[in-house]
């Protein structure tokens, strides 16, 4: 299991529905308050002379979304104690040290596109988590 997938591992554990790359899962569209969880770029390096680039630092982006701003905040909040709390390591790596948010946007909402289907908006939260990884 690598990074992404550890996490998802620990916010589902957590109790929160999560929708692992696009917002639904496999019982069908998620609704109310959920977290959709996205990998993102990953840097290497800072190895060492045999191997330069086998550290790795993966970025995780989790969006958060709600009925409300007050929904997304909350389960925003949520998932960032999971994901700066303790994660089981990714296969074949240790942490190399404490994980650390890096960006997230405020909480905005998203109205429907389709005028003949008016609906309340949807709110979403983004942030993003990075992982320090060396090798075990």
């Amino acid at each position: 299991m690598n990074a992404t997938d550890r996490l998802v591992a620990a916010l589902t554990a957590a109790g929160l529905a999560v929708g692992d790359g696009e917002p639904r899962n496999a019982s069908g569209a998620l609704t109310g308050r959920y977290v959709v969880v996205r990998p993102r770029m990953e840097i290497r390096g800072d190895g060492t002379a045999a191997d330069p680039n086998a550290d790795r630092s993966p970025e995780v982006q989790i969006t958060a979304a709600g009925p409300s701003r007050l929904a997304a905040d909350q389960v925003a909040e949520a998932a960032r104690a999971v994901a700066l709390g303790p994660l089981e390591a990714p296969d074949g790596y240790a942490w190399l040290q404490a994980a650390e948010y890096v960006t997230g946007t405020g909480t905005s909402p998203e109205a429907t596109t389709d005028p003949t289907a008016p609906e309340a908006p949807t709110f979403f939260r983004v942030d993003v988590y990075r992982y320090f990884l060396t090798p075990a």
